[in-house]
């Protein structure tokens, strides 16, 4: 059973599709990229923390040694990290009084400022953990006066850490530790350093990484999304080419498929246009040959043709035998299959010269519909014609009756005088003529369907007169269709059992509208 839906992608989509799949790999990394970032961020918070505690036992064993450190600006190999250029110390008293201030916050430019793709990675960092929620690296609460908080903390005893803001931006990170003098807290002490001094070698590198990984990424990215692009205009401008040298009859009516495009791309796909530019060559060249055949092949057979017949008339005169009666029998069979090809060329070339009018077609079908019952009394007929009059069709009114005689002849052929033939003429809800041609007999098989109107195809071996049959009929009548912008479709007449008994052919054609 087939499925009842079929979703057609193209290869752009499904390009696009993979583009998107691929989008998945920088979130992974995006996601590990916090992670790292964060681990990175709370090592530099743990350094500032051990600092700032070895600061308070340097101070409360060793004032003077600390004092002397700080003021030579050579610290301890404890302290050995810390820069007073970039950072401030703060004492404070047991009443949360700054007593002692040493250092400064620069905020001096840094290798990170110098070195462009760690600046890239850090701002991609920065911008979408703002953008993406719940992804802010940042591992200590932000506070825009975070003083106030940390010399509460550090009084009641504990050590504590925050980050200063400015503008949403995280511009330093405060440790404040307890200040004691044997076991009793006289103060707390609080480092300040500011986000730039907090950058390590480390953490550079990591934004450096990132930022030429995002960098080859969106390279990679919309250099695919170019080739994707120009691969499917190729592929969709090939199947433009195609599609235009074929007429609506399905053949070559003009050749002006271009073998090259003007880029001169050199790969699969320009290799694919030559060789369908060749094969359309080699169909139009074989197209033409066979268009020729029968007016050739009526052009050269005529006349020994005629001899032939002639020879047959007086032979018949002299002698009454049976294979005389076949001979000519035969020859009026190869003159009525060279007419029927020549009548079909004829048509096609009459319909591309033609140029089509308005015309009312609810005269032309009443004159006709008389004069078929009265020329054909040996049939029955039942007929419908329920047009309004003023109603035009854009086309040829001899083109339809063409039409109608080609529907009607194929209706008499297959016609078992069970019912009488049944034309009908009516206006459809699309406001379309709609004329249907309805028999009794042999059924449509289910395969050929949509078939039947194709040339050289044909469900019967002879006519009612025992005529060999090419099958050309419907062919014409879609080619009339086709003419007029309208369609032809056939298929089984069924009975109340749903058994099929007749076949049903439909003609639709577009009313010109006020």
């Amino acid at each position: 059973m087939k499925p009842s839906f079929k979703m057609r992608l193209t290869i752009r989509s499904r390009f696009y599709i993979l583009l998107l799949m691929l989008t998945l790999l920088p979130a992974l990394a995006y996601r590990f990229a916090i992670d790292l970032h964060r681990m990175l961020l709370e090592n530099q918070a743990v350094i500032q923390q051990q600092t700032v505690i070895n600061l308070s036992y340097v101070l409360e064993n060793r004032t003077d040694l600390w004092a002397q450190q700080i003021l030579s600006g050579r610290p301890t190999n404890q302290l050995s990290h810390l820069n007073l250029d970039k950072s401030v110390l703060w004492i404070v008293n047991e009443f949360g009084q700054v007593t002692y201030v040493v250092g400064r916050l620069s905020q001096q430019a840094t290798a990170l400022d110098k070195d462009l793709f760690a600046k890239i990675g850090y701002f991609l960092i920065k911008t979408l953990s703002n953008v993406i929620p719940f992804t802010l690296p940042y591992p200590y609460p932000q506070s825009t006066n975070p003083e106030v908080a940390l010399i509460r903390q550090a009084i009641s005893g504990h050590t504590f850490q925050q980050y200063r803001m400015y503008k949403n931006t995280p511009i330093s990170l405060m440790s404040a530790t307890p200040l004691k003098l044997q076991g009793h807290i006289i103060g707390a002490i609080v480092l300040e350093q500011t986000m730039n001094s907090l950058l390590t070698d480390s953490l550079k590198r990591f934004y450096r990484l990132i930022g030429m990984g995002a960098l080859i990424f969106f390279v990679v990215f919309f250099g695919a999304v170019f080739y994707i692009a120009s691969l499917s205009k190729r592929i969709a401008r090939l199947d433009y080419d195609v599609r235009n040298t074929f007429d609506a009859y399905g053949k070559v009516n003009k050749m002006n498929f271009p073998d090259s495009m003007p880029r001169h791309y050199y790969d699969e796909i320009s290799d694919l246009r030559h060789h369908i530019h060749d094969m359309l060559s080699q169909l139009s060249s074989y197209e033409r040959y066979l268009k020729q055949l029968p007016k050739t092949l009526r052009h050269e057979l005529h006349n020994p043709m005629n001899r032939l017949s002639m020879s047959l008339s007086l032979l018949e005169q002299d002698v009454d035998h049976k294979q005389v009666r076949y001979s000519k029998h035969a020859l009026e069979q190869l003159k009525q299959i060279i007419s029927s090809l020549s009548e079909a060329n004829s048509i096609e070339e009459s319909l591309s010269m033609q140029e089509p009018e308005p015309f009312a077609i609810q005269e032309m079908l009443k004159h006709y519909l008389e004069n078929i019952v009265i020329l054909n009394p040996e049939h029955k007929f039942r007929t419908q014609l329920n047009i309004p009059e003023e109603t035009q069709v854009v086309g040829d009114g001899f083109m339809i009756e063409q039409l109608m005689d080609k529907l009607i002849s194929n209706a008499k052929d297959f016609d078992d005088a069970k019912e009488p033939i049944t034309i009908s003429v009516v206006l459809n809800g699309q406001n379309e003529v709609e004329i249907l041609v309805q028999n009794t007999g042999k059924p449509l098989p289910k395969t050929i369907e949509k078939q039947i109107f194709d040339g050289m195809t044909s469900i019967r071996e002879t006519n009612a007169d025992n005529q060999a049959h090419l099958g050309l009929g419907l062919y014409i009548v879609k080619l009339i269709a086709d003419f007029h912008n309208g369609k032809a479709e056939a298929f089984n007449y069924m009975d109340l059992n749903g058994k099929p008994i007749g076949v049903v052919v439909k003609i639709i054609l577009p009313v010109l509208k006020a």
